[in-house]
Formats: structure tokens, sequence, C-alpha cells
């Protein structure tokens, strides 16, 4: 038998099917390929792209997957106090019976933020924080919150809306004085760690070391002690409601958080707060009393602790965040977006967060979609589409810059098909494939850096292979290390006019983004302009 023969007509067989298969994981961008199998990659810079800013203004501040706190002065975009109401979740009874003789030993609320180990050093466990802009000292104020949020609006019976503008409603509506015990706050990187307590609140050591005994480690976070007096007080008067979940919610509609500027000034530190893991722990002394078997009774001063989660805003919550923003625009920074060059397209894009701005990107779609026509007509298969998008960096100087961009169909408010479809993860970053992940420059390496760029493989075969000539608008916004994969699309309190239809709606990494980046656009200089790139692979003629 003639292995030979019999191993060359498997390979050739094999060697047919990865072809095919091959072909049809790319997309013609003409008429099948044609030519002797001599084939190269052949690089195309789009000339119709064009990009302009946009400015959205209010949005809904409620539910937010991400939710943002602090105050930041973020230099040519203005400062920004993001403000926050929390709700708490007391589903089921965790109170037990309450008398005069209460008394709240300590209130605290523990929030972590984003972060990820570090290192060890002199004993302290270190993580680095994800999603912190800025190193400064804030004021906050908490207080109760006594404004009611409803979880459904009345008027039609749809989710309800709280816009970031409406923060009067939550100042003219707070409950006695300021209830955090420190001020100054920042955002520390330190590990949390609460010991074992007896029941008369001393630490417990460990009989061998002397050391106190570690009762939980927490990852960093906000740590707020709060006012005891102000919690006696509404145990007292509210005794008949706590012992219920819905008496609890009635008598208690969550915390407000205002910030400000640090009292010495500065320009202070912002960052994402994940709800989701937050409590509020109640520790107090209040009296039981019990009976023996021959019914008499003995009274104790008991020691008891209650946990609370705050509200989560997943889908259908009833208890949820909202976040309002106290902004001051830079006025440089409204005239550069109100002046918008819709037709030839902007020098600087000026992305900002909250209440911000995004640009709208237009490609492929002038002369009737000419350059499009052109590419479909063409003899080739695409392999790969790249939008890169440079930072400006006098612009930036001495200013924090987001780890990532988002970019999504703004005509249909709905994330392209390379996000939607992108699985791959790393420790640091999700979504790795779609990217817009902010790349560092590195001298010492020859890296240029300083830019962004975002793989739209697939939005770009989706446009090749449509029946139809379209190019549907594309948007650009800044946002956060995508905390959360998902993400909610926020609604605009003025929708903005837009053909084939208005939009109404952006998407929430938007309004999460505490800060802003400044661009270079379409019609900036030659190396500095934002560009995009298809290749694609076409027989050597």
């Amino acid at each position: 038998m003639n292995h030979k023969k019999i191993l060359k007509g498997i390979s050739l067989v094999v060697g047919l099917v990865a072809l095919q298969a091959c072909e049809s994981d790319f997309t013609s961008t003409g008429n099948d390929l044609i030519g002797g199998g001599a084939f190269e990659i052949v690089p195309h810079t789009v000339k119709d792209l064009k990009a302009y800013n946009k400015s959205y203004g209010v949005v809904d501040g409620s539910r937010l997957n991400e939710v943002p706190f602090g105050y930041l002065d973020n230099g040519l975009f203005g400062a920004t106090s993001s403000n926050l109401v929390l709700q708490l979740v007391n589903q089921t009874s965790t109170i037990s019976e309450i008398t005069d003789k209460v008394k709240v030993d300590s209130v605290y609320v523990y929030i972590p933020y984003y972060s990820q180990f570090d290192k060890v050093e002199d004993k302290v466990t270190k993580y680095k924080l994800k999603n912190v802009y800025g190193e400064g000292l804030i004021d906050l104020k908490v207080y109760q919150n006594g404004y009611y949020l409803m979880d459904v609006d009345l008027s039609d019976g749809s989710t309800s809306k709280f816009f970031t503008n409406k923060n009067s409603d939550f100042e003219q509506n707070k409950v006695g004085d300021v209830l955090n015990k420190k001020r100054s706050f920042f955002f520390d990187n330190k590990e949390i760690v609460i010991y074992k307590k007896d029941k008369d609140g001393a630490p417990i050591k460990d009989p061998k070391t002397g050391e106190n005994l570690v009762k939980e480690r927490l990852t960093p976070g906000a740590w707020l002690d709060l006012d005891e007096a102000h919690f006696t007080k509404f145990m007292k008067d509210n005794k008949s409601k706590l012992t219920t979940g819905s008496g609890f919610n009635e008598a208690f509609k969550g915390l407000y958080f205002e910030t400000n500027q640090g009292v010495n000034g500065g320009t202070g530190s912002v960052g994402l707060l994940d709800v989701t893991k937050g409590k509020m722990v109640i520790i107090y002394h209040d009296d039981v009393t019990t009976k023996d078997k021959d019914g008499k009774e003995t009274v104790t001063n008991e020691r008891k602790e209650i946990s609370i989660p705050f509200g989560n805003n997943s889908l259908g919550s009833k208890k949820f965040t909202v976040n309002t923003y106290k902004s001051q625009k830079d006025a440089v920074y409204q005239s550069a977006v109100a002046k918008a060059n819709t037709m030839q397209g902007d020098e600087s894009i000026l992305l900002r967060g909250g209440e911000g701005s995004i640009a709208i990107i237009e490609l492929l779609r002038d002369n009737d979609f000419a350059e499009l026509k052109a590419i479909k007509e063409s003899e080739g298969l695409l392999n790969d589409a790249y939008l890169t998008i440079f930072v400006d960096k006098e612009k930036m100087s001495g200013q924090p810059i987001p780890e990532r961009l988002y970019l999504y169909d703004y005509d249909n408010s709905i994330a392209i098909t390379d996000f939607a479809n992108d699985a791959v993860s790393s420790a640091q970053y999700i979504k790795q494939g779609y990217n817009g992940i902010f790349v560092k420059e590195d001298t010492e390496k020859g890296k240029q850096g300083y830019y962004y760029k975002f793989k739209i493989t697939d939005h770009i075969r989706g446009l090749l292979k449509s029946k139809n000539t379209v190019s549907p608008r594309l948007a650009l916004t800044v946002a956060n290390n995508f905390a959360v994969a998902g993400y909610t699309n926020q609604k605009l309190q003025t929708e903005i006019t837009n053909t084939p239809t208005n939009v109404t709606v952006i998407p929430s990494f938007s309004v999460s983004a505490p800060i802003g980046v400044a661009l270079y656009g379409t019609n900036a200089p030659e190396g500095k302009k934002m560009k995009l790139e298809i290749y694609y692979t076409k027989a050597k003629k």
C-alpha cells in the first residue's frame, strides 16, 4: 500500500476543507476571489470619515450599573460634585422588638470600591483602586434622606426616572443634621480589618499572642461612622415600624451623600462604588425580657447587631440608587462643543461624562455612500478594521485620562456587534478584543502611546454584507474600565434631533464616567487625526 499517496490525498482534502472554512470566516467585499492562489494583505485608510462634538445634557441618573461618587475639578471640563442617594433593602425583619431602653453603640456604612490586590507592606494589605480619579480630599456630608423614591411612574406605569439636575429634591428633604463624624474624605487603598468584640463591645484578644482577634477583612471601600444619637432617636421614634421589612422601608428612605470641594481647596477625587456589596450596620443594646418556667420575668440588657444591604440597581429592584450632579462647566469647553462643525468634522473632540458630551462619527456615508459602494465592489475579503483615536496630550496635561472609551451605534442606540460578541477578558479588562483601552506612552521602548484603538471588524463586515447600502452613525463616549460587563441606556431629559429617528437615550457608561478627555478629531493635522483602517485579502494581479 502506498502510504505516501494516501497521506497526500488526506492532506489535500483537509486543505480544501480548511480553505472553505477560512473563506466562510471572511466576508467578501465584492465577488468571490479570482486569481492563481497568490494573495496579499491590502490596507485601506477610509477617506469618508467625519467626527464632531455633541452635547447631551441632563439625563436619568437612577439605577446606574456603575455608581460614581465624589468631587473633581477636571480642568478643561470644569468641576463636578457627584452626589448620591442610597436606599436600603430590608426585605425581612432583622430587628426584634424594640424598647424605650434601646441605645445605639455604633452605626457604620461600608461600600467597597472596585480594586485588585497589590501587595502586603508592613503587615498592611494594599490594593490597586480601579476607576478612581484624583488624589485630593473632598468634603462629604451624609444625611438621612427624606425624599420618597417611587419605583414606578404613576402617570404611565413605566420605570420611574430621576434626572441628574434634581439635586434640590434631596437637598430640601434632608432629615436632621449631618450624620458622618468625619467630613474630610479620600479614597484609601488599604484593606479594612474588623475585630471581634465581646458582649460589652470590648475587643477580644488571642490568648497566645495578645493581639486582637480578626472578625472580618474587607477590600478597600468607603467606611463611614455615623451619629449614634440620631439612630437611637430614630429607633425609639419608629420602634413599632422597624420590626417588619415594609415598616423599616417606610420609615427609612435611605442616605443622601453630598460632596463638595475639600475645605482646604484642591482638585478633589472621584470614583466608583460597588453598591451591590455595600451595607449599613447598626450595633445597639436593648432590654430583653424572658420568662422562666414559673413565669418569673428577667430583664437583661443585650448587645445586638443588624446588617442591611443597599439596593443593587438590578432589573425590577424597588430599592435603587440615584446620582445627581452639580457642575461648573468650563466656558472654553462649552463653546467648543456648541460650535461643532457638523459639515467637515471637528479638529478637537471633547468627551465629557455625567451631564456631558459625546462625539458623533459618520463613516462611509458621503456622496451617496460612494466609498462604501467602491469597497463592496472590490475583489477582496475583509480581514480586520480598526478605528484609532489620538489623545491631545497638551490639553490633557495634568489631568486623569480615562482607561477606556465606548463606541456604539448612535442612530439605533445599541452596542455594535464587536462589543456584543466579544468574550475576551483578562484579570485587568473585559471586552479586550473590542478594546477601546487607553495605550500609555513608553519612551524607553519607543512606544508612541496616547491613543485608543477599537476593533470594529464585525461592524464593517455587517455594512459590506448588507443588501441595503447603509451606514448608521456611531458615537464615542468616555467610559470607566467597564466595572461591569453590562450597561443600560439612560433616558435623556431632552431628546436629540436626529435622522432617521430622534435620540432619546445615552449609554450609562457615559453617565457614570466622572471625567473627560480631549481627543484629536477627523479635521486634525495628519499623524494626529482620527483614522479608520481596513485590511483585506486580495489576489495578486
